[in-house]
């Protein structure tokens, strides 16, 4: 199975937590690729195993996005994306949505998995591959402080084919506040982990047979 990993957080090979689960997948036989926030140019030549997108010169508009950029955490993305202006946050979904896009065409994914329920999943959702939406408590703090980002992950959710909480947490309120009974009913909670690589691939075979 081929799979494609969207991260919120840094993608920077090969100490994050997406190259982690890259490397459990390939024990299983699966090929993943890794996409998300990156700090190597979008000019440079990509490592292997990695489509990075490069949000560092849009985020030079913006303190506090270009911190969180600097940083890393998935948190600290997901907070800074629902504080920008519609234009700059505009400007950043552009950015992803050509790379996601040509990662997808240069991959071609039997599905994609996405971890975290922020501005990149909508966009992965768009590229009509299957997706599993990995989902943390962070994702709906972060929407309940942005109307706009509540919109982007309320539609994320409502089209992924299968949604994963992170936590109790995650799934209770997942549960109470944003799902339907039938998918409240499916979701699972495990962590993104890479001892969870055999559970993500069964989800992801699942996300594959709905579409069949």
């Amino acid at each position: 199975m081929r799979l494609l990993l969207i991260d919120h957080g840094s993608c920077d090979p090969p100490a994050t937590r997406v190259h982690a689960l890259r490397a459990a997948l390939h024990e299983l036989g699966s090929e993943a690729v890794a996409c998300g926030p990156s700090s190597i140019p979008s000019l440079a030549e990509q490592p292997p195993g990695l489509r990075g997108i490069h949000f560092h010169d849009i985020a030079a508009a913006n303190r506090g996005f270009l911190a969180a950029v600097r940083d890393g955490s998935p948190a600290a993305f997901l907070r800074a994306t629902g504080a920008i202006s519609p234009s700059l946050l505009g400007l950043a979904r552009e950015a992803a949505r050509q790379t996601i896009a040509e990662a997808v065409d240069t991959v071609d994914p039997d599905a994609l998995v996405v971890l975290h329920a922020g501005i990149l999943a909508d966009l992965a959702i768009e590229t009509g591959v299957p997706v599993v939406l990995h989902v943390a408590a962070a994702d709906l703090d972060a929407a309940a402080g942005s109307p706009r980002l509540a919109e982007l992950v309320a539609a994320a959710l409502g089209s992924a084919e299968r949604i994963i909480a992170a936590d109790g947490d995650a799934a209770g309120r997942l549960r109470a506040d944003w799902l339907d009974a039938d998918a409240a009913a499916a979701c699972e909670t495990w962590p993104a982990l890479p001892a969870s690589a055999a559970l993500m691939l069964a989800a992801c075979r699942q996300a594959i047979a709905r579409r069949a």
